[in-house]
């Protein structure tokens, strides 16, 4: 009843998603006691597991249209992280297939993450982010590339560039 209430009174002021530090801050237990709360919590639907450390309220009225786009800051907090490569360049059409993972490149290391909410691809750059160039999307709260350096990131990474329509 405490972890509900709580949620409740989190997604009121819009968190819908926690870290471990924060549920260490919420709750006075210990690491290994926490984690098997949690563990519980998440196997009761309580709340919804999207990766290590990182859980969603599910029945939070605060949450994004896009959730995992959202989460992106939480997986990645110590590094920048944009949205790119085929996600943006299937937004804009200049390739016909439909990206089914949110593709982003980030000043961490590489890896995938498959949530319950999707996959989100971080591919490693060490690629300045021009300001012209990655631009904050408010209505998506992300960092994303131009259609131009997604397809710049998409050379530099060097991945397929055939199924690209406009160049």
């Amino acid at each position: 009843m405490d972890l509900l209430r709580t949620l409740d009174a989190w997604d009121k002021k819009g968190v819908w998603a926690f870290d471990l530090p924060r549920f260490e801050l919420l709750f006075d237990e210990t690491p290994g006691s926490l984690n098997t709360s949690l563990m519980r919590h998440a196997k009761a639907g309580i709340i919804t597991r999207v990766t290590r450390g990182i859980y969603v309220n599910p029945r939070a009225r605060s949450m994004p249209a896009e959730p995992l786009l959202a989460l992106v800051s939480i997986m990645r907090q110590s590094e920048f992280s944009y949205l790119s490569l085929e996600s943006v360049l299937s937004d804009v059409g200049w390739i016909s297939q439909i990206s089914f993972s949110y593709t982003l490149m980030t000043t961490g290391r590489s890896s995938l993450f498959s949530t319950p909410y999707g996959v989100a691809e971080f591919t490693h750059t060490t690629r300045a982010a021009n300001s012209g160039e990655v631009i904050f999307d408010n209505s998506r709260g992300i960092h994303v590339a131009t259609p131009e350096r997604a397809y710049q990131d998409l050379r530099y990474v060097r991945r397929n560039l055939d199924m690209v329509d406009v160049f």
